[in-house]
């Protein structure tokens, strides 16, 4: 008798057990995850405001730029970090180029174009 009451008390501690000891969860309904670098990107960014263009910025017919002060890079319109970045301000692309800026992603792209360069094919 001794041994159908343990086997029993074994079995209803693991039903219980794998059940979740009798907790209630909830579940949520699954967030769609973006499917474009783009949309991958404008996802990661935090959710703030973009910064306003100052009103005395002259740039002509050329819409200014974004750039970021610490990384010397710049974004220009439609770019997903554009007014974003938390060091940065708008510049004519002129003037940044002017002042050593470059687009934004080209400085990766040139050291992939000089590893490239300096390697040498295998036997």
């Amino acid at each position: 008798m001794h041994i159908l009451k343990a086997i029993t008390f074994v079995a209803v501690a693991a039903a219980v057990a794998g059940c979740g000891g009798g907790k209630t969860t909830s579940t949520t309904a699954a967030v769609a995850q973006p499917t474009t670098e783009a949309q991958r990107e404008a996802a990661a960014l935090p959710q703030v405001a973009v910064a306003t263009v100052p009103g005395d910025l002259k740039c002509g017919a050329v819409k200014p730029v974004w750039v970021n002060i610490h990384s010397k890079a710049y974004h220009e319109a439609g770019d997903p970090y554009y007014g974003l970045t938390k060091n940065g301000k708008y510049m004519c692309p002129s003037e940044a180029a002017a002042q050593g800026y470059h687009a934004a992603g080209m400085q990766t792209h040139h050291k992939k174009q000089a590893a490239a360069a300096t390697s040498t094919p295998g036997p």
